[in-house]
């Protein structure tokens, strides 16, 4: 979501460049304060439903707040994993999308982000370790015994694709996927600028790959994808659908959709609806 800033950014700093998870990883300057909840309630248009504000502790002692959207009619449980630099704050008006289909959905901003605390050093492994501890707490945190879905968009496809290999879910939502950073940078590095910089990324954010973890998934799959997407194209998300030796599987390719916008498309309401009903009917065989 913020890496064509920051690659444009690291561009113009030097020759050699290094992207490690401090320089790729959007952190906020200073913790937000706590979420108006009564600010986004009156914006969820999509009624019955309430927000509330939600925390947990993570294995490192870190904070990390979030919010949680019910539904008493909801069909699904969402965990939700956001994009980078996609902040609560900033972005809840996504809940409205959700209510739509309807779901339950637990949302945490990532350590450093928005309205959770900061470490004094970003690790992938520590986000890694956050985002089992934000799946742990939302299965005991849901009331409703209702299938089990996470949705991991942009950054949060990384996260959400470790989730599942750490996880039992019913169900895994890969939006805006990335199947690599290394393969993310090199497609938003201009052309031009190849001639001048050199680019190398991180053992450590190389280690987090979908592809490797993707094709160890074999529950159901969605993978929403926009057509006009220059960040993570659609060929990101192809393949790891080709990849997938999954059963239950489909890809929604949305026509007029750039980066990170699918869940504001009713058609991709309804290819949702659609995915849910699979796992409706065959959790018993899963």
């Amino acid at each position: 979501m913020k890496y064509l800033f920051i690659i444009a950014a690291l561009l113009l700093s030097g020759c050699a460049i290094n992207i490690t998870p401090a320089s790729f990883i959007y952190q906020s300057e200073k913790v937000e304060p706590q979420l108006d909840i009564k600010a986004i309630d009156v914006k969820m248009s999509n009624a019955p439903s309430s927000v509330s504000n939600i925390s947990v502790i993570t294995q490192t002692g870190i904070t990390l707040n979030g919010i949680k959207l019910t539904k008493t009619d909801a069909i699904v449980n969402v965990v939700l994993f956001g994009g980078n630099g996609m902040r609560i704050s900033a972005s809840a008006g996504i809940l409205n999308h959700f209510a739509l289909i309807p779901a339950n959905v637990i949302w945490f901003d990532y350590q450093g982000m928005g309205v959770s605390e900061k470490s004094t050093e970003l690790s992938i492994d520590a986000l890694k370790s956050d985002a089992l501890s934000v799946f742990d707490f939302a299965k005991k945190e849901f009331t409703a015994q209702l299938p089990l879905v996470v949705h991991g968009v942009s950054m949060g496809s990384l996260i959400a694709g470790y989730v599942a290999s750490e996880r039992h879910i019913d169900g895994l939502v890969l939006d805006g996927a990335i199947s690599s950073v290394p393969e993310l940078v090199e497609n938003l590095i201009p052309t031009w600028s190849k001639l001048f910089s050199t680019v190398t990324v991180s053992p450590e954010l190389s280690e987090i790959n979908n592809e490797e973890l993707i094709a160890q998934y074999t529950n159901p799959l969605l993978i929403l994808s926009g057509e006009n997407d220059e960040t993570t194209p659609l060929v990101f998300s192809q393949q790891l659908f080709d990849i997938s030796p999954s059963l239950i599987k489909s890809i929604k390719v949305l026509p007029n959709t750039t980066h990170a916008q699918p869940m504001k498309k009713s058609e991709t309401i309804d290819a949702y609806k659609i995915f849910i009903n699979k796992l409706t009917c065959c959790q018993t065989d899963m």
